[in-house]
């Protein structure tokens, strides 16, 4: 089968024949010399095999939960999938006549250290047969048949197995590498980058006379080793997510995937999906049907072993989260009862307290959570033996300029990346305030229009601002020139959540402590103030001016009963008085209720406290919405896709839209047999990755941008639940929800993501410490200048209280903080033991020194030699 030409068009060439050679199907030649990656190794005994978990039978057919149509399991012999487009005339999306500008400079860009033989198995040709003839114009045919015969042979001197397949509309080319499952190939590869492996627990009893070590929640920790031809018999074999790893950082080293990409060299690539891998999480932790909303170690590990430490770490994260949110929604149900039991008995001393106590269990929660999840994330990150892997297995991002590093011209852009992220801060926050300043304004000229809908003017706003900001802060991040992927990732994390997070919480913030100065109303006269404040709205409910009928716009009565300011009393503790105004805060009651001791026998509710009610639940019933929303989109549009490409090609003789319709609602598309190909595993996979592939700014979704949803929505919680404790329960019960469909998401939607390692969920941990404190400072600041009663103190006690207090939180904070290292003892003392087990492993003792010196002149017994003797 051709790459890319149509029948008969085909061009004489290695690719051409690629079907027919022995490279489709077997691995590379075997050489008795070579340096470690200088071409594919011998195999000998002593390397484990690869457990790619269970194979399946070649040409079985099967069920994915996405689909009700059976498809064929065709993931046998693949761990990496490229699929490569073939020419316009055979339906693929490359114009082979096109003449190409600059073979050499974009085949370069392809091949980026083609000035460096170590890293390729011998002379880059490509560069002699474009020179040959760049005299004549290279048509884009001529071009990819030559960058793809490079690429195979660079697959091929990895000692890679390979095999190539057409889709099944013919328009695509699936080339499928893996490593041999006995050879010794990877087991090379692993030794030159110094991989390291876990102890087989049998070796380890054996060799060392001990039990394997269990740490204090019960978990068994291995040994690792750096693989090496001593090691290798002692170590387990390898997993897929093993391989995968090891062949893409030989691949990586070599050529610039992205590039290929991005001259449509190849149009996607991924890792191959493992069907028995994925009925195994299908059938619990990734099952919408399932009972159990709540994840255990055992799922975690599935993850870990399907998609890597990365993600493992992010549902890691995930489901301690969801433990906690139910710990945290209990409380708030215990507030809520004792407040309804302070309001039936009428206890004016005990319920204006109440709040106060939930605050000081939020903070707790908030602390304890973050603190004890970096001691779980310390066990499980020496449990997966993935101590200092950032710094040993990351790799050279192609699009790093060595040349940038340390010049003026570096440092300009990573400020400017810094200003544009402070500019939009500023300019959300001045938005946010001419909001405000807007409705005070058309308030003073009994304008209520704005003030009706500001709520959700701004919840939108907030909304709008912070997806503008997910399109900007990636190309801002790129201006910074990061080394690796994991430092472009934190950049990027950073860059969000800087901007998001304050687009979040500033505008409460704003609502709830600047408010009250921004838009004061001043008149001469108590009684003038009242009325500009009061006349579009009325009187609040349960004030004496409203059970005496006084007008709000005249001060009058229908009996002639004027307005004093004994009347106005409700409003003790919103003015301020100057010399020549009386104001009235931003602040002002709508709603009283008398009876109670403070502010002068009323207990009121501001319209800050109000707005900020309805606003808060507007936009955290808008972030939980639409996180279901866009995990429900990806599936929508992966089954349609999936399913108009095999109603396509199947003969089905019924409308595309009615077959999708019916694939949506759980039954087969057609009810008649179709007399086309059969769909195939690999093939459904790289319709899911073309659809809703797991990447920055795509419906599929990613890292960065999965943690920052559920980051929003914590901040929120720990911010400001305190003035709305049933957004616990909500959020509660939406997250044992988003954790199921995501988990779905991930592993039938999205295809599968590249199981990176990683040391824990990284600077997320940093963010998730940022907005801890963040919350202290909030919780305390909302008791004092918006909770009863301590809002009606004084200013110069509720300072002193303020400060008082935030002091002693972050003071117990910190104290919890000490009492609960980042590092449990247990992981300590077995990192202790394996220092020394590691020797007992992999360094045989020392024997006595075959040259002995002569000790007979030696003494050092009690007495001198000569009295010895006499002795």
């Amino acid at each position: 089968q051709a790459w890319f030409f149509p029948a008969g068009k085909t061009p004489v060439s290695l690719i051409s024949r690629l079907a027919h050679s022995p490279m489709s199907s077997a691995h590379s030649p075997k050489s008795s010399e070579r340096s470690p990656l200088s071409g594919g190794g011998d195999s000998h005994d002593g390397y484990p095999n690869i457990d790619r978990g269970g194979g399946c039978d070649i040409g079985q057919m099967g069920t994915v939960p996405l689909l009700a149509e059976e498809i064929q399991i065709d993931d046998h012999d693949a761990s990496v999938v490229f699929i490569f487009p073939r020419d316009e005339e055979a339906g693929g999306e490359v114009d082979a006549k096109a003449s190409k500008d600059d073979p050499q400079a974009e085949a370069r860009k392809i091949f980026f250290r083609w000035d460096n033989p170590v890293f390729y198995p011998a002379r880059l040709t490509i560069f002699d047969e474009l020179e040959a003839v760049e005299e004549e114009r290279v048509s884009e045919g001529e071009y990819q048949d030559l960058v793809r015969k490079m690429f195979l042979a660079i697959v091929q001197a990895g000692g890679c197995t390979a095999s190539s397949s057409s889709s099944i509309d013919d328009d695509e080319v699936f080339l499928k590498v893996a490593m041999p499952g006995t050879e010794a190939r990877l087991g090379e590869i692993a030794e030159y980058y110094r991989y390291r492996m876990p102890v087989r627990d049998e070796v380890w009893v054996e060799t060392t006379k001990r039990q394997p070590f269990e740490n204090d929640e019960g978990l068994s920790v291995p040994v690792y080793l750096e693989y090496n031809k001593d090691t290798a018999h002692m170590v387990q074999d390898f997993r897929q997510i093993d391989e995968i790893r090891l062949i893409m950082k030989w691949l990586s080293e070599r050529v610039n995937v992205e590039e290929m990409l991005k001259q449509k060299v190849i149009v996607r690539m991924f890792p191959a999906c493992n069907y028995n891998q994925m009925l195994e999480l299908a059938a619990g932790w990734a099952s919408l049907r399932s009972p159990h909303l709540a994840a255990n170690y055992d799922d975690v590990e599935l993850v870990r072993g399907y998609f890597g430490e990365h993600i493992g770490f992010f549902f890691l994260w995930f489901a301690s989260y969801k433990k906690g949110l139910a710990l945290l929604a209990m409380a708030s149900f215990v507030a809520w009862i004792a407040k309804r039991v302070a309001i039936a008995l009428d206890s004016t001393l005990i319920r204006p307290w109440l709040p106060l106590f939930f605050v000081i269990y939020l903070v707790l929660w908030v602390v304890g959570f973050n603190e004890l999840f970096k001691r779980k994330s310390a066990r499980f990150r020496q449990k997966w033996g993935m101590k200092d892997w950032n710094s040993q297995q990351a790799n050279t991002l192609p699009s790093f300029d060595r040349k940038m590093e340390g010049t003026t011209a570096g440092d300009f852009w990573r400020m400017m990346a810094q200003a544009v992220t402070g500019i939009y801060i500023t300019t959300f926050a001045v938005a946010i305030l001419g909001i405000a300043i807007i409705n005070g304004e058309m308030r003073l000229n009994d304008d209520m229009r704005l003030a009706a809908v500001q709520p959700y003017i701004v919840s939108v706003l907030m909304k709008v601002c912070s997806f503008v900001w997910s399109k900007v802060a990636f190309n801002i991040v790129k201006w910074e020139n990061h080394r690796t992927r994991q430092r472009f990732d934190d950049s990027l994390a950073w860059t969000l959540a800087s901007v998001k997070l304050f687009v979040a919480i500033f505008p409460f913030v704003q609502l709830a402590f600047l408010e009250p100065s921004l838009n004061e109303t001043c008149k001469a006269s108590l009684i003038k103030a009242a009325l500009a404040v009061y006349s579009a709205t009325g009187w609040p409910l349960g004030t004496l001016p409203l059970t005496l009928g006084i007008s709000a716009l005249n001060g009058t009565a229908t009996d002639g009963t004027n307005l004093t300011e004994s009347d106005l009393s409700f409003l003790e503790g919103y003015t301020s008085t100057t010399d020549k105004h009386v104001c009235i805060s931003g602040c002002y009651p709508i709603k009283c209720k008398q009876g109670d001791s403070q502010n002068n026998g009323f207990t009121c509710l501001d319209i800050c406290a109000d707005n900020l009610d309805t606003q808060l639940m507007t936009y955290y019933g808008l972030q939980v919405v639409s996180a279901v929303v866009f995990l429900l989109i990806p599936i929508v549009l992966t089954k349609a896709a999936v399913v108009t490409e095999m109603v396509k090609v199947s003969g089905h003789p019924g409308s595309t839209f009615v077959a999708v319709l019916r694939s949506l609602a759980g039954f087969p598309f057609s009810r008649v047999k179709t007399t086309g190909g059969t769909y195939s595993l690999l093939q459904y996979q790289a319709k899911c990755h073309g659809s809703s592939p797991y990447e920055y700014g795509s419906w599929g979704g990613s890292f960065v941008e999965d943690f920052l949803d559920i980051a929003i929505g914590y901040s929120l919680l720990a911010c400001f639940s305190q003035l709305k404790p049933m957004m616990v329960a909500i959020g509660t019960g939406s997250y044992f929800i988003i954790y199921r469909i995501l988990a779905y998401r991930m592993l039938n939607v999205t295809c599968r993501p590249w199981p990176n390692g990683s040391e824990s969920i990284g600077v997320w941990q940093e963010i998730m410490d940022s907005i801890a404190t963040i919350a202290v400072t909030c919780n305390v600041a909302l008791c004092t200048f918006v909770m009863e009663p301590i809002k009606h103190w004084p200013l110069e006690t509720k300072l002193l209280f303020f400060i008082l207090a935030e002091k002693g939180l972050f003071s117990l904070r910190s104290l919890i903080c000490a009492m609960l290292k980042d590092q449990p003892d247990d992981v300590t003392r077995i990192y202790d033991q394996i220092d020394e087990s590691e020797k007992v492993l992999t360094i045989p003792p020392l024997v006595a020194s075959p040259k002995a010196h002569d000790f007979s002149r030696v003494n050092i017994g009690l007495f001198n030699r000569g009295l010895a003797q006499r002795f």
